[in-house]
């Protein structure tokens, strides 16, 4: 449950006093959004669930899932739903060896799926895969050789597509590069390589006329206590423009409200503890500084969406060191006006990922599940935003 103040009270008030002298018939005030609560909608069977990613081709809907492990083996089928009728069915199984995320983007008038497979073999040093639509199916065009790929993240530049990839570790070092590619025409060949530490997740944003990029870096191999970085375009390359400290840092999420640009960050580990917290920063004219810290469980991932005039931010828990679970709570806040207040809890499974998407009028949220403490075959979650 949650309050919102209506901020048009006064304002409206003052208008009926001016209509008032007019006119007889004064305007009413606009009417208030809806509340929504989400509810279950379907279960979807995953094996470590570990990413969501949504995606339409051609009016239909799919979501594609990432699953990670069995329990026995990283090497893996991950699947393809497509929407029908009320929900999703399995549509294509790919293989996959630890699949961490999803990435979907399109190319002119092609459309693609990056995966990001994190290890194979007892190796992190193993290729990840790109796939195009066929028409009918996903068939893979370009395969990438990565270390403990983590994330694929898809932007342009002008007319020019890029693909950064985050290489959380090799078999011997946290301390590695990460990648960017660009699209020579008919395949991504590497631009420019960035030093990271254990990087999850790179996103990109713009604020104004600049572009940027952000990396999540998890830890140097010692301590999770290191900064994440943000890295601006100058034309040519990417160049580090501010450094952020997190513990942990696992995913970052940019978003903007009126007028106003921010970045999320989901902190996961101080190297003492899980329950820490995670934080939003607003962009001040030259830089982000921190905004509002949110109490997380081993943050994994925010994920930012818009209802209307409503903003939510959800957050996926993986582990509370305090609870000595996986089995807690994730959470979705909503904008009051001036910061995230708690909306609603969703009972989760060690959570790595939140997806937002839109079918029809109707408004979905899917987390996936990757451990409970026992076992990695587990249903994800879809739930359904509907209005009170």
């Amino acid at each position: 449950m949650f309050c919102r103040i209506l901020c048009f009270s006064v304002s409206a008030t003052f208008l009926l006093l001016l209509s008032c002298g007019g006119s007889d018939s004064p305007a009413a005030p606009d009417k208030p959004e809806p509340a929504y609560d989400f509810v279950h909608h379907q279960d979807i069977a995953t094996q470590g669930g570990a990413d969501f990613q949504s995606f339409a081709i051609g009016g239909e809907t799919y979501l594609a899932a990432a699953n990670a492990y069995s329990g026995s083996s990283v090497d893996i089928d991950s699947r393809i739903y497509k929407w029908v009728d009320t929900s999703f069915v399995e549509f294509q199984a790919i293989p996959t060896s630890q699949a961490s995320d999803w990435e979907y983007f399109e190319i002119g008038s092609e459309s693609y799926l990056a995966v990001a497979n994190l290890s194979s073999g007892g190796s992190t040093n193993t290729d990840s895969r790109i796939y195009r639509w066929s028409g009918t199916a996903f068939i893979e065009v370009q395969s990438i050789p990565t270390s403990g790929a983590f994330d694929w993240e898809f932007f342009e530049i002008g007319a020019d597509p890029y693909i950064a990839v985050a290489n959380e570790h090799s078999d011997y070092d946290f301390t590695i590069d990460s990648k960017i590619f660009r699209w020579n025409g008919s395949s991504f060949v590497e631009f420019q390589s960035i030093p990271t530490m254990g990087a999850k997740d790179w996103e990109f944003f713009t604020v104004g006329a600049d572009s940027f990029l952000a990396v999540a870096n998890w830890t140097d191999g010692v301590t999770r206590n290191v900064d994440s970085r943000i890295y601006r375009w100058n034309g040519s390359l990417f160049t580090e423009y501010q450094s952020i400290p997190t513990v942990g840092g696992r995913d970052w999420e940019p978003f903007e409200i009126g007028a106003e640009a921010y970045l999320a960050i989901a902190n996961f580990s101080d190297g003492a503890t899980q329950d820490v917290d995670s934080r939003v920063y607003r962009w001040n004219g030259s830089s982000f500084t921190a905004y509002q810290s949110i109490p997380t469980s081993g943050a994994t991932g925010w994920e930012y969406f818009e209802i209307g005039a409503v903003s939510f931010l959800a957050v996926a828990n993986y582990v509370s060191t305090e609870a000595n679970s996986r089995n807690i709570d994730s959470r979705i806040y909503i904008w009051d006006g001036a910061s995230f207040a708690a909306h609603q809890a969703v009972p989760t499974h060690g959570a790595q990922d939140w997806e937002h998407f839109v079918i029809g009028q109707d408004h979905y949220i899917a987390c996936a599940n990757l451990f409970d403490g026992s076992t990695y075959q587990l249903d994800s979650i879809v739930l359904k935003a509907v209005a009170r």
